[in-house]
């Protein structure tokens, strides 16, 4: 019998802050007050100031000496930064996946593109985001490369977040599905040259989506 180590009290304050951020409860550039958080999960400080430097180092939080921590912002120069770095990454990982776990990867890709439909009938934004999380992290799980893993998920939650912003904005949602679709079909086919073609399309309207939310903020 395999005993489930429960979570610390450092690890419970992470993850409900990281959700929190990551599914844009806690909006960027928020101030986070570690009295406050303490006082919501009924921790002491401690855990919490733990969690906030874990989640500074994921770069969703900024700890600044004499005024406290806030969560992360994006000039429009991160966010060129965020995509070039999924760029080269994402193209890495679909090139070996594919060459080692193609039809694996087209099968999870498959799965994961019909429940964001179904999520997207049913109105559950959270649940559809989630799988867009779990759509790019296929590629990942099916490479068998631990350094390209390591390096994405240093950065997923600040994607993540990034992506929920987005979400926010005009027919958004309803592109990145098409493009979703896209390259599930594109895998399934084992045609990189398509891959690589609708990835830079997937990833450059981050880029071109989020300098047209600046502008209009």
């Amino acid at each position: 019998m395999t005993l489930t180590r429960p979570k610390s009290l450092r690890d419970l304050a992470l993850e409900h802050l990281r959700d929190r951020i990551v599914g844009g409860d806690l909006k960027m550039g928020q101030a986070l007050s570690e009295r406050g958080i303490s006082d919501e999960l009924g921790v002491s400080k401690s855990p919490v100031r733990e969690a906030l430097a874990q989640l500074r180092d994921e770069g969703l939080v900024t700890i600044e000496p004499q005024k406290g921590a806030r969560v992360f912002t994006l000039s429009e120069h991160e966010v060129d930064q965020i995509c070039d770095f999924r760029q080269a990454i994402e193209t890495a990982a679909f090139e070996i996946a594919l060459n080692r776990n193609q039809e694996k990867l087209a099968k999870d890709m498959a799965r994961i593109v019909k429940e964001m439909e179904a999520a997207r009938k049913s109105g559950n934004e959270a649940k559809y985001l989630s799988l867009d999380t779990a759509f790019h992290q296929a590629i990942f799980q099916n490479c068998g490369n631990d350094y390209l893993s390591a390096s994405y998920d240093r950065y997923v939650g600040k994607i993540g977040a990034l992506r929920t912003h987005l979400s926010a904005l005009p027919q958004h949602t309803e592109l990145s599905f098409e493009e979703h679709v896209g390259l599930s079909e594109a895998v399934a086919r084992s045609d990189m040259l398509e891959i690589k073609r609708l990835l830079a399309e997937h990833i450059d309207r981050t880029r071109q989506t989020y300098s047209s939310s600046i502008d209009l903020a």
